[in-house]
């Protein structure tokens, strides 16, 4: 989800980062939120910028480089969870988990590996915007009030 800057450089995955945050929403809508891949670019971060999706893909660029990368998607709707692995390529690969937190919220966990490189508070401060777009979009679209 988010591909470490570089043309072409994806260090060896070693480092799990994450963040959690709650939703005021039912966790089927923020799941599907989170699946729907049309819905990407409205709560991924700067310096993710969403190219094309497709069935089961993303394609994103890495700002300010510009390196674009594809990425598989899969969603088990069961585990409430949303996996990004890199489909061509070696590098970051991230997992949503959404909890039930009952009375219609839910608890979304957003967990990237990373490798040994790249700085822990950029990984962080990027977890930490895309829970917050994430949020602003199930917000935006399904809690009318």
């Amino acid at each position: 989800m988010f591909p470490r800057p570089g043309p072409g450089y994806y260090p060896d995955v070693s480092h799990i980062h994450r963040s959690s945050r709650g939703i005021a929403a039912d966790p089927d809508i923020v799941l599907n939120t989170a699946a729907d891949l049309t819905r990407a670019a409205a709560w991924l971060p700067e310096p993710v910028h969403v190219l094309d999706s497709g069935d089961g893909t993303l394609d994103v660029a890495w700002r300010p480089d510009g390196s674009a990368r594809r990425f598989a998607v899969t969603v088990s709707a069961d585990d409430r969870r949303v996996e990004w692995r890199p489909a061509d390529h070696d590098g970051v690969t991230g997992q949503l988990v959404v909890t039930d937190q009952g009375a219609g919220a839910s608890a979304v966990e957003l967990r990237l590996e990373v490798g040994d490189d790249v700085r822990d508070q950029d990984v962080d401060r990027l977890l930490e915007q895309a829970l917050a777009g994430l949020a602003t979009e199930v917000d935006q679209n399904f809690n009318v009030s």
